[in-house]
């Protein structure tokens, strides 16, 4: 639940903020006490509390302090070493070490807030497509190519674009059995959502990789794999979303790659035979 509430706090009104803040910092102590008593320590009313404890999906408080419990018992509680804030003062160990906790979070959360149904099934879409396109735009273009690059690496056809046009016309060219995947951090990125509408239209299966899965891209993907990002002073949404997705791009590659076994070991066979005397400076 924790994970959850750290993901759709930074989009929270700021009455449902200052509760989410107190619950993140202090999850034990919020379960401990009654809704007046985290209201007065968050400055706000008990309505605000009821409100996001049903923003999370919960009937009402009661729900929601149990699942703070069970969360903060499993070692949920954010570590201070994660920094929300760098300054000019802020030395160069601190952010590393700052930096290096975030980025580990988002891995380990990310894994753990994972759709495993949702990874299979993209994943088995893909081994059996007859062409697979990723699309994304500027960030997200990076981690659409990082997939293009592993899946062709395995012998699996796919093509990857971060212009909408090419997007829409390799989209148009899609039909059932097909599949495109769309990069999209916050999940409401025009282009992509276009694009992936576009290739619907034709039958082909659509997988969105995203941190905001109840944006618009949840509602037009047939699976869709959710991130979960650690922000920090200079690395926030997008930015700071890159470990995640390239978690889910692995485990997503290492799926496929398990569903066609033989061929993706020729694949890489005789991928890494035919660049060996480059490699070598031969």
């Amino acid at each position: 639940m924790l994970v959850e509430l750290r993901r759709v706090a930074p989009e929270l009104p700021a009455a449902l903020r200052r509760v989410s803040d107190e619950i993140l910092a202090d999850p034990a102590g919020s379960a401990r006490g009654t809704i007046v008593d985290l209201a007065e320590r968050c400055g706000t009313s008990a309505s605000a509390v009821t409100r996001l404890a049903r923003r999370l999906g919960f009937a009402g408080f009661p729900a929601l302090r149990v699942a703070v419990a069970a969360s903060a018992s499993v070692g949920g509680a954010w570590d201070e070493r994660v920094r929300r804030e760098f300054t000019s003062d802020t030395t160069l160990a601190e952010v590393a070490e700052g930096l290096a906790v975030a980025q580990s979070r988002s891995v380990r959360e990310t894994v753990a807030a994972l759709d495993l149904t949702a990874l299979d099934a993209a994943a088995t879409a893909i081994a059996r497509a007859g062409r697979v396109d990723v699309f994304g735009v500027a960030g997200s273009a990076i981690m659409a190519a990082e997939l293009r690059m592993r899946l062709h690496g395995i012998g699996v056809p796919a093509c990857v674009s971060a212009d909408v046009h090419e997007g829409l016309t390799a989209a148009a060219l899609q039909s059932a059995g097909d599949v495109t995947v769309g990069v999209s951090h916050r999940g409401n990125t025009r282009e992509t959502l276009d694009v992936l509408r576009r290739a619907r239209t034709g039958g082909a299966s659509t997988v969105a990789i995203t941190g905001y899965p109840q944006a618009p891209i949840g509602a037009i993907s047939d699976h869709v794999l959710t991130t979960v990002s650690q922000q920090t002073t200079f690395r926030d949404g997008p930015l700071a979303a890159r470990h995640s997705e390239l978690t889910v791009v692995e485990l997503l590659y290492v799926a496929v790659a398990q569903r066609t076994y033989d061929r993706s070991v020729h694949a890489m066979h005789a991928t890494a035979e035919a660049v060996r005397t480059h490699l070598e400076g031969a």
